[in-house]
C-alpha cells in the first residue's frame, strides 16, 4: 500500500519540483492543489489488479508532463515530452513532404 500523495511528492521531488510546479489535470479538467490533496490522500495498492487512479497528468510545462500509466497491474507515472522540431537538423526536408 502506498499514499498517493507522498507517491506524487516523491516523483516530484526527484525533478526539484513541488505541486505549486505543476498543473494538475484529472480526466481532462483542471484541479487546484488543494483540492487535488483533499480528494486523493488515500491510500491504495499500486503493486496489483485494476488501474484504481487514472486519467492524470501532472503538466509541467507546454512540452513536458507526467501521465498516470498502467502495466500489467502496476500503477505509475512517467515522463512524456514532444519533441522540438528545433533540434532536427535537416528541417526543411521534413516540411517539403507535406506542402508539395
Amino acid at each position: 500500500m502506498i499514499n498517493f500523495v507522498d507517491e506524487i511528492s516523491g516523483l516530484l521531488n526527484e525533478y526539484n519540483l513541488d505541486l505549486n510546479d505543476v498543473i494538475l489535470v484529472v480526466e481532462g479538467n483542471v484541479v487546484k492543489s488543494d483540492e487535488f490533496l483533499e480528494q486523493y490522500n488515500v491510500f491504495y495498492d499500486n503493486d496489483w489488479g485494476l488501474c484504481e487512479l487514472k486519467n492524470i497528468q501532472l503538466i509541467v510545462d507546454d512540452y513536458t508532463w507526467f501521465e498516470r500509466t498502467s502495466y500489467d497491474g502496476r500503477e505509475r507515472f512517467i515522463l512524456k515530452a514532444h519533441p522540438l522540431l528545433s533540434s532536427y537538423e535537416n528541417q526543411e526536408s521534413h516540411t517539403s513532404y507535406f506542402y508539395r
